[in-house]
C-alpha cells in the first residue's frame, strides 16, 4: 500500500490504481485498500469510481470512527453525480447519522465558563485561504465585540498569512490537531460555548461533524463551508437563505434564514488582480469553465458540444484547480471521445488570473456548480452561464448571480442552457449589456452579511 501512496503522490493515479487491484482480492487492509482508490479515482476525475469506492470503504471498515469518515467522502463524493436526486440523498444522509446512534452528548449546562457575552466558536479542519474562506472571513474579524467572545477551532497545524490574520482577530484560537474528537469537544464545552459554528460539515471526512456529535455545545450550527444538509440529528441549524434553501425538505437542520446566504470577501491577490485587468484582445468568442474538473459531468460535456457545434469559430479554455498532469491528459482524452473541438486544457496554478482577460463567457458547470469561482468570475467582471438545480449544491452559483442582480443568467434545464450560450455568443451587445449590469455591492457586502449574521445568531 506504499506503493500505491507513493504513485499517489507522485500524480500517478492509473499506476496507483493497478497496483490497488491486485491488493483487493488479497482482503488485506480491505477498507484501506478501497480508501485509496477513492483517492485514485479522485485523481482520475471518476466521481463515480470514488463515490464507490469510499462506500466499500465505510462498509468495510470495522472502526466506527473511520467508518464516519470514509461514509462523509462518499457523501461529498455523492454530489457530483448527474444521478443524485432528494429520495436518495435523504435515504444516505439517514444512514450517516444512524452511524452516531450510540453517541454521547457530554453538554452539561453546570460544567464550564459562565460568559457575559454570547460565545460562539467557529470550527473548521483549518484556517488557511481557500474558496470557503473567502466568504467566512468576516464572521471572524467584523463581530460585535461587546456581544460575542468568538474562539476559532483548527484540526490542523497547517498555517499560512490567513491563519495569522484569524488569530490576531478572534478573541481565542485554538489548535487542536493533537486531541481526540472527545477532548476536543470537552475543551470547547468547558469555555463555555454556547453556539457551535461547524464550517467543514462533509469535507474532510466529516472530522469536524465528529466532534460536534458530542454536542459541546447547546446550539451546533452547519454552512458556508459546506453546501448541504448534514443529514445529524446534532447540527440544530444549516445556514440558507430563501433562494438556495426553498427545497429545505431534505434538511434535517432548521434554517438559518439570511437575507442572502453568501458575502465574498476577495484577498489582496484579488484585488489587486482586479486592479489591474486588461481585456486581452480576441478575434474568436471564447468560452471558459475554471471549476474542478470532478465537476466536468458527462452532462455537461455534451453540452458543450452542442454548443461548440453550433459556433464553429469559437472555443473553451478549461482549467483544472489541481496541478496535476494525469487530469490534464484524462480530460483531453475526455474532450476528444465526445467529439468536442477548438478546447484548451490547462493545470491548476496561482496565477490563473490572466484566464479572465481571455474569456467573454463562462459556461457553469452542471450539477454541480461553482462557488468561489463564480463569485470571483464576477468580481473580475466576467459573466457566467449557470443552470440551476434543486438540491442546494446545485443552487449555489445561481444564488450568487442573484446576489449579484444577473437572474438573466440562470437557467433551469440543459436545451436552455445551451440555446443561452449561443445566443450571447452571437450577440456581443446583449452579453456586453449583461456584463454592464453585474453588480457586486451586495455580493462583497461582508459587512451587512456579517451583522445579519450575528444577529440571526443572537435571535436564536
Amino acid at each position: 500500500m506504499e506503493t500505491a501512496r507513493k504513485l499517489l503522490d507522485e500524480g500517478k493515479p492509473h499506476e496507483a490504481l493497478e497496483h490497488l487491484k491486485k491488493i483487493l482480492p488479497t482482503g488485506q487492509d480491505e477498507w484501506r485498500v478501497h480508501e485509496l482508490i477513492g483517492a485514485a479515482f479522485h485523481d482520475l476525475c471518476d466521481a463515480d469510481g470514488a463515490a464507490q469506492a469510499y462506500f466499500n470503504a465505510a462498509m468495510t471498515d470495522k472502526y466506527l470512527r473511520s467508518q464516519r469518515a470514509h461514509f462523509s467522502n462518499y457523501l461529498f463524493a455523492l454530489h457530483y453525480l448527474p444521478q443524485l436526486d432528494a429520495p436518495t440523498l435523504i435515504q444516505e444522509l439517514s444512514i450517516y447519522n444512524s452511524l452516531y446512534r450510540d453517541a454521547v452528548a457530554i453538554r452539561n449546562e453546570e460544567l464550564g465558563i459562565k460568559n457575559e457575552k454570547i460565545s460562539v466558536a467557529f470550527i473548521s479542519p483549518n484556517f488557511c485561504d481557500s474558496s470557503a474562506a473567502r466568504f467566512y472571513e468576516a464572521l471572524l474579524t467584523d463581530y460585535d465585540r461587546e456581544k460575542f467572545f468568538v474562539t476559532a477551532w483548527s484540526l490542523s497545524k497547517e498555517e499560512d498569512y490567513f491563519t495569522k490574520k484569524i488569530r490576531r482577530n478572534v478573541d481565542k484560537y485554538f489548535e487542536i490537531a493533537e486531541m481526540s474528537f472527545e477532548e476536543a469537544a470537552e475543551k470547547i464545552r468547558d469555555i463555555g460555548t454556547e453556539i457551535l459554528i461547524d464550517l467543514g460539515g462533509h469535507t474532510e471526512g466529516g472530522s469536524t461533524l465528529q466532534i460536534a456529535a458530542y454536542r459541546p455545545a447547546r446550539i451546533q450550527i452547519c454552512g458556508i463551508g459546506y453546501f448541504d444538509s448534514t443529514g445529524a440529528d446534532f447540527i440544530d441549524y444549516f445556514i440558507g437563505d430563501e433562494f438556495l434553501t426553498v427545497h429545505d425538505e431534505i434538511f434535517t437542520e432548521k434554517i438559518l434564514r439570511l437575507e442572502n446566504a453568501f458575502a465574498f470577501r476577495p484577498n489582496q491577490k484579488m484585488i489587486r488582480e482586479k486592479n489591474s485587468r486588461r481585456p486581452f484582445p480576441h478575434k474568436n468568442f471564447t468560452f471558459g469553465s475554471l471549476n474542478n474538473f470532478m465537476k466536468l459531468s458527462d452532462n455537461y460535456l455534451n453540452a458543450m458540444k452542442k454548443i461548440l457545434d453550433a459556433l464553429p469559430d469559437a472555443k473553451i479554455i478549461f482549467r483544472d484547480t489541481t496541478p496535476f498532469v494525469s487530469r490534464q491528459k484524462i480530460l483531453i482524452e475526455r474532450l476528444k471521445n465526445f467529439g468536442v473541438k477548438n478546447f484548451e486544457v490547462r493545470r491548476g496554478e496561482n496565477n490563473f488570473f490572466t484566464d479572465y482577460s481571455e474569456i467573454d463567457l463562462i459556461l457553469d458547470t452542471f450539477p454541480y456548480p461553482g462557488g468561489m469561482m463564480t463569485a470571483l468570475a464576477l468580481y473580475m467582471g466576467v459573466p457566467v452561464l449557470n443552470l440551476c438545480g434543486e438540491l442546494p449544491h446545485m443552487r449555489t452559483g445561481a444564488d450568487i448571480l442573484k446576489i449579484s442582480g444577473v437572474d438573466e443568467l440562470i437557467v433551469y434545464d440543459v436545451d436552455s442552457y445551451i440555446k443561452k450560450a449561443v445566443h450571447l455568443a452571437n450577440n456581443r451587445a446583449k452579453l456586453a449589456a449583461l456584463t454592464e449590469k453585474i453588480s457586486v455591492d451586495k455580493l462583497i457586502d461582508t459587512k451587512t452579511f456579517a451583522e445579519d449574521f450575528f444577529k440571526q445568531l443572537e435571535a436564536i
